[in-house]
């Protein structure tokens, strides 16, 4: 970990945010290194700062390329997608494309959403990182995602983020 709060690198790696511009709370909400495959992943929750799910807000996961964590934010993020009871459905409903723009250029993303909820989630690459967010009350295409290198901004409702990875190189 550097002394931004950012995980030691892995290649093509960036650590993606909603830009400044986000007035609400901005939350580290998990992190990972695997020291054996080098994959890491980002957490970060833009909302409530009481996690409240019915109000606006955007999670943002970025991931290293070809981690598993991708998928499984991605499961539990259509977990949220469906009414409770409902079981869903063996394979990916079908996407829409959505323009979300990316450190300033337009990037396509993969777009899921769930109109009686006002839910979304959303699936993209941005070079070595994968991207998945979710969110609610706010429309996807009016995000602005920027590459973040400093987390010590953010707060850390759990923890610290000490101790889990090795320094940067």
């Amino acid at each position: 970990m550097n002394d931004q709060g950012i995980p030691g690198t892995a290649e093509g790696f960036s650590v993606f945010a909603v830009d400044a511009n986000w007035t609400e709370s901005r939350q580290v909400t998990g992190h990972g290194y695997d020291r054996v495959t080098g994959e890491i992943h980002v957490y970060l929750w833009f909302g409530s700062p009481y996690f409240d799910p019915e109000v606006e807000h955007v999670t943002v996961l970025s991931a290293s390329s070809g981690n598993a964590e991708a998928g499984d934010a991605l499961k539990r993020a259509f977990e949220d997608y469906y009414h409770p009871g409902e079981e869903p459905p063996a394979s990916l409903p079908e996407s829409e494309p959505v323009t979300i723009a990316t450190d300033g250029k337009p990037m396509t993303f993969e777009l899921w959403r769930n109109s009686n909820k006002r839910y979304w989630v959303a699936r993209g690459c941005v070079e070595g990182t994968e991207v998945v967010l979710s969110g609610s009350e706010i429309e996807p295409s009016e995000l602005s995602l920027v590459r973040v290198s400093d987390l010590t901004s953010f707060s850390n409702p759990y923890a610290s983020l000490t101790g889990d990875f090795p320094p940067s190189a």
